[in-house]
């Protein structure tokens, strides 16, 4: 190969040199300083055939943690480092990396290649306070200050297990760290990528591998790896690849803040691009109980989802149709159900999981925007473009999701309405089986000049539904009790009335039994519902026979039975549902009870 200075720095020829005096073969290919490009790149000197090798290196020029290890080993504190060091293999990784550059110096048999590797970065941890104000209010931010925090903590680790006789601490600096660090994110190969004589060599780290790391990234690029006893080699078995193409390499399926955070760069219109965000129900009672559920149907319980403008992940409402489930669904579900029926867990649960996640995007918007102000009116430099790209991007799918968001929303609680008019339902299956054929939709609740969530609301059951019925109306204003239990009295009395537009679903629910009236048949039932069952016993005690003596007519005691009573105030708790502000007209949250 013919390399001039105008394409070759002396490091980068000497570097050649090395590749092949030690055994890598790569002659119809050619690296470029493409300085202005940001970087270098690898280029076909020659037509290179489908499934022809472009480029190979043998196992004796991969760095692997076992490499590592052998040089500390060797160059290290007087005692051998025992087989089963408990030294991390990336932090390993990074002390070998900062002693190869500042200690071993023109010793080092890696020299050529530390020569060619970047002094410089360009991910988030490197940008300036300036740069780093395109950040504001993106997941980015945070994750900048949390990756930072983690290397921060690696340092020290390395700073107590590495002796001064290895490495200075003038040298082993954080900064030093941080550049080693970044070295291994933006130019790394997961070992999972390795098969076979590897497995043994690559321990618990990361590898690099010189020459095979010079390809730039383009998403679906066809790239075969070969691996054999000698070593590993790169070719396209698809495509010809032409005289002077630049060769390039997949770098797997990232987002672009993947792409930021670990190299320096984003692509435009990746539609791998996301939003983050991070389910944090750690303070919910029953969060061992869903994460047990999660597990048994093998939902991921780490809590993080990425959402893209394509669309919300797959596994996310599920996830999220756990976090809602109330302790009644729970115990009826039980850890065999099958991940299939957590996609639909019945209407009440799917708002539930939806407000949720409209509650989490909102809130994450409103950071978005009121950080807009301190963000700087024009991006001045490379860094500053590729956060400002990321940025726009983040606001985009982020306002795209809410608004799809709202439009489902909106779909289900028309979805519900139309429901609740034609006698149907979509409760959970372990309340009704069965889906019933829906009748004509009727017509005497129906407001066409009513948005669905207007007729959402008038479908529940909540204080304002009491008015409808005036005579228990005005028999509530004389009862000094919670408004739960004004809601039970009421779901009984709407239960006795044929009229009542809430009867049929009411009746449907007739053999629901809340698990506080299954505790007195078995041990396998908390004893929370046990404690429920007698205080709720005890509070019908206090209102009856008093209520029927002083308005018979509005409480007939054949009506409100104690048992009928417990089953009334089953439902009331375990088919509550919370209507947000912004789907009321008063601008304030709606409690009520969804029967459908």
């Amino acid at each position: 190969m013919d390399y001039t200075s105008d394409t070759k720095s002396e490091k980068l020829l000497a570097f050649v040199e090395w590749l092949k005096t030690n055994g890598a073969e790569f002659s119809k290919v050619e690296i470029r300083d493409t300085a202005s490009e940001g970087g270098n790149g690898m280029y076909a000197l020659e037509r290179i055939e489908p499934g022809e090798c472009y480029a190979f290196i043998p196992h004796s020029l991969i760095i692997t943690g076992k490499v590592c290890h052998d040089t500390v080993r060797t160059n290290g504190p007087q005692q051998p480092v025992a087989e089963n060091d408990p030294r991390p293999g990336r932090l390993m990784m990074c002390v070998f990396l900062i002693h190869e550059r500042f200690v071993a110096g023109e010793g080092s048999f890696w020299k050529p290649y530390i020569d060619i590797l970047p002094r410089e970065f360009h991910t988030p941890l490197q940008f300036s306070d300036e740069e780093l104000k395109f950040l504001r209010g993106t997941p980015a931010e945070f994750a900048v200050e949390e990756r930072r925090q983690g290397y921060r903590e690696e340092h020290e680790k390395a700073l107590a297990l590495v002796p001064e006789s290895f490495i200075p601490r003038s040298v082993l600096t954080f900064e030093n760290y941080l550049w080693a660090m970044t070295v291994l994110s933006s130019r790394s190969f997961s070992k999972d990528l390795m098969a076979g004589s590897l497995c043994e060599l690559t321990s618990e780290s990361e590898v690099l591998m010189p020459l095979l790391d010079m390809s730039n990234h383009c998403p679906r690029t066809p790239v075969t790896w070969t691996i054999d006893d000698w070593g590993v080699g790169f070719s396209d078995d698809d495509n010809a690849i032409e005289i002077g193409q630049e060769i390039t390499n997949d770098y797997g399926e990232k987002s672009n803040e993947e792409l930021m955070m670990g190299y320096g760069f984003c692509v435009q219109g990746n539609p791998l691009s996301c939003f983050h965000i991070k389910l944090n129900y750690s303070r919910d009672p029953l969060v061992e109980a869903k994460e047990r559920l999660l597990a048994a149907v093998g939902l991921d319980k780490s809590h993080d989802q990425y959402i893209r403008a394509s669309g919300l992940p797959r596994d996310l409402l599920p996830v999220l149709h756990v976090m809602v489930m109330t302790d009644v669904d729970l115990y009826f579900i039980g850890q065999d159900v099958d991940r299939d029926l957590l996609e639909h867990v019945g209407l009440r649960n799917e708002l539930r999981a939806r407000f949720l996640l409209m509650f989490l995007l909102e809130k994450k918007l409103t950071v978005f925007e009121s950080s807009a102000a301190s963000v700087p009116a024009k991006a001045t430099t490379a860094n500053a473009q590729v956060a400002l790209a990321y940025r726009t991007e983040v606001g985009d799918i982020l306002r795209s999701t809410i608004t799809n968001l709202q439009t489902a929303e909106q779909d289900i609680m028309a979805r519900a309405c139309r429901l609740f008019e034609s006698g149907g339902h979509e409760l959970p299956r372990y309340i009704c089986a069965e889906r019933p054929e829906q009748a004509a939709a009727g017509s005497k609740r129906a407001r066409t000049d009513a948005t669905p969530s207007e007729q959402f609301l008038g479908m529940l059951i909540t204080s304002e539904s009491l008015a409808s019925d005036q005579a228990f109306h005005e028999a509530s204003e004389q009862i000094d009790v919670s408004e739960d239990v004004l809601l039970t009295l009421f779901l009984l009395r709407a239960r006795m009335l044929p009229s009542s537009p809430w009867h049929a679903a009411i009746r449907r629910l007739d053999g629901f039994r809340h698990p506080m009236l299954l505790f007195e048949q078995g041990d396998s039932v908390d004893e929370v519902y046990g404690e429920m069952l007698a205080e709720v016993g005890e509070l019908h005690d206090s209102l009856f026979p008093l209520l029927t003596e002083h308005f018979g007519d509005v409480f007939p005691a054949e009506h409100f039975t104690v048992d009928k009573f417990l089953w009334a105030s089953g439902i009331v708790e375990a088919f509550r549902v919370v209507v947000p502000p912004r789907c009321t007209s008063g601008g304030s949250e709606v409690e009520g009870i969804c029967l459908v």
